[in-house]
Order: C-alpha cells, then structure tokens, then sequence
C-alpha cells in the first residue's frame, strides 16, 4: 500500500508539472525553468529593451519555435537579491517578434483558428489542474474577429491556485484597422499568459542596537579618513554593492572637497530611513565639535544597508 501511495504522488506531479509549462512558481527554481526551456529546444533571446524595477533582475527569455501561430516567447523575471522567481510571462505575439507595430496585417481564418485553439488547448491544461477559473468574454464568433467591429474577440481567465499565486490567460484576435489622425488601431493577434508570485515580503525593520551604532560609527569614521587621505580605492572598499557601479573617482572629490578635514565630527543622531523603494536604511548623523549652534550649521549623514555598507553619504549646510 505505501509504495502505491508514493508512485501515485509521482505521477501527480508529473501531470501537474508538464513538460512545457511549470506553474508551481513558488517551488520551481530559475535553474530549473532555464533547463526546461533547454531541453524544449529553445532559443535564448537578448532583451531589447531596459525593464525598470527596484527588486528585479532583467529577465532571461527564450523562443520557442510553433507551428501556424507566432513563435511563442517566455520572459522569466526573477528577484535581485535571492534569484528566487517573482512572475513569468508566456507570450505568442508575432508583432512584437517582428516589430511591426501599426500596420494593417491582417491574418487569415485559419491563423486565427489555430490561435483560439492554443488558447483552449492552455485553459484545458490548467484548468485539469486548479478547476473553473474566473472568466469574461468568449472567443466562441469568429466573425467578430473580421467584421467591422472594434477590439474584436477577447477572453479573460484567472486562476488562483492559493493566496501567493496568480494565474491570468488573455486572448484578443482581431482584424480591425483603422487610423484616425495620430491614432492607429491595428490588428491583433495576442495570446498572453502570466504566473505571478503575488507573496508580500516581510520588511524587516534594521535593528539599530547601541552595538550596531558603535560600528557604524566606526565604519564611518574610516571611510571619512580615507577622503581625507583622497585614497578613494580604500574608500570605495566601504561602499555598498547597490551604488558601487555608479559612483566616479569624479563624485568622489566633490564628496571630499564638501568635508572640513580640519575640525573634529561627533555622532548627534542615529535613526532608520526609508528608501524610494520603501527599503529601509541605517542613518548616523554627525556635526563639528567646535559648531555649538542649534541646529547644527553643517551636518554630516551617513547611510547604511543592512550589511552595513554605505549607501549614501551627504554633507548638509543650513542656509543663512
């Protein structure tokens, strides 16, 4: 009874995660998505264009050749930090392979045939796995997709498999051109299919304990001797890999020459601050011994990620 049991979980999974599609983001690895797309055959493609995110890395993508309908192209965006999967995008869109954006290219019935029918063959294949899926619109009259109607066929379908997964299909199959002015409405011919991992990251508050700000304090007051040697490699050596990149020999003399070597700094204040991003930052603050002022005329911040390294360093000057 036990070695049944156990064959019947492999073979589960074997239905569940088949051979060209893995939806079980949460417990599939990069790795393990790159070596399927691999041993589909697939190309990998460079990316053409910068995809802007605070905690994503640029997606890796690949082509899978098909038959009839447009070569099928997945994106695989993953995190920064740990690599692990944030959302896949599977998209079969012959427009943006060809970069024919506009124009009136129209496709006939049997494309358009062969294209509904990956849509239903996918929706099948994932509904055997998580069951009826939220659903609006049908792709059921293709005369809608070449009558004079605009937006054409449209269907929308979502699964959520638990509550750190999403699963949404589109299709819009359309004939319709028309160009008004500055504005075109070309055809479209699109299947799009994403598997988010919508888990929400914990933010981990930096715990500023009186032994973390005794070495942050002297973290800073090392590098702030290694400007004032100008030996900006040792310098450099104290800066975070987040901002390491962009920083220049250049910005690095302006940093210095905003720094009064000659007088003696003090620690004033040490807090957290947050980020654009909404990451959170270790913050020392410091003034001259000799300003006796309040507020202080010219401050020093530092700022630092949670491995201790420098993100930012700003000399302040209050304005008469």
């Amino acid at each position: 009874m036990r070695k049944t049991f156990i064959l019947g979980l492999l073979l589960i999974g074997i239905t569940v995660y088949g051979q060209e599609f893995n939806f079980d983001i949460h417990n599939t690895t990069l790795n393990e998505y790159l070596k399927m797309e691999r041993s589909l055959g697939s190309e990998q493609i460079p990316n053409i264009r910068n995809h802007v995110s605070a905690d994503n890395a640029q997606p890796i993508k690949f082509k899978r050749k098909q038959k009839v309908i447009s070569d099928l192209v997945g994106y695989y965006y993953f995190k920064k930090k740990d690599s692990t999967m944030s959302h896949i995008l599977y998209e079969w869109d012959e427009s943006l392979l060809t970069l024919k954006a506009n124009t009136n290219d129209k496709k006939s019935k049997k494309y358009q045939k062969a294209l509904i029918r990956k849509f239903n063959e996918l929706e099948k294949i994932i509904m055997d796995i998580y069951g009826k899926p939220v659903s609006e619109g049908d792709l059921s009259d293709l005369s809608v997709a070449n009558d004079d109607i605009k937006g054409g066929l449209k269907k929308n379908v979502k699964w959520f498999p638990n509550d750190s997964t999403e699963i949404e299909m589109y299709a819009n199959v359309s004939n319709y051109y028309e160009k008004r002015g500055m504005v075109t409405t070309s055809p479209t011919h699109r299947i799009r299919l994403y598997i988010r991992n919508t888990k929400k990251e914990e933010r981990v508050t930096p715990e500023l304990t009186e032994e973390r700000i005794d070495s942050l304090n002297l973290i800073s007051k090392k590098f702030i001797a290694s400007l004032k040697v100008e030996n900006l490699e040792k310098s450099k050596s104290h800066l975070s890999k987040m901002i390491i990149e962009q920083v220049t020999d250049e910005q690095l003399k302006v940093l210095i020459s905003g720094i009064d070597f000659d007088r003696e700094i003090e620690l004033i204040y040490s807090g957290i601050q947050m980020g654009m991003n909404g990451k959170t930052f270790a913050m020392l603050q410091y003034k001259y011994e000799d300003d006796q002022s309040g507020p202080p005329k010219e401050m020093i911040k530092v700022i630092f990620d949670d491995k201790n390294m420098i993100v930012g360093i700003q000399p302040l000057k209050m304005q008469n």
